[in-house]
């Protein structure tokens, strides 16, 4: 697949968080092991991975009480901004610092 993308795709799904919709995404890769993760503790959407699953899923998202729904959009807000360009800029240069400075 070309990588550009697989990226628009996954930078849909954290969009979709941050926008307050509760997410359903594929059971891999990103939002498995990155995106649809919980946050402190408490869910922040749904994964699926074949027509029975995602059917499942649907029915349960469905179902949400209102209370629930807006724990899940609250937890998904919240957990985006873990992607933001603030937070890129200070893990990358955490990471790289030692590369540029002799004191490292």
């Amino acid at each position: 697949m070309d990588m550009s993308i697989l990226v628009r795709l996954l930078s849909g799904v954290v969009e979709c968080m941050a926008a307050g919709a509760i997410v359903l995404a594929h059971d891999s890769g990103g939002p498995k092991l990155d995106i649809v993760v919980d946050h402190d503790g408490q869910s922040t959407g749904f994964l699926a991975s074949d027509p029975d699953s995602y059917a499942a899923r649907l029915k349960t998202i469905f179902a949400l009480d209102s209370e629930t729904a807006n724990r899940i959009r609250h937890n998904a807000r919240e957990s985006v901004g873990r992607f933001s360009d603030a937070q890129f800029t200070e893990t990358f240069l955490n990471v790289t610092e030692c590369l540029f400075l002799p004191e490292c």
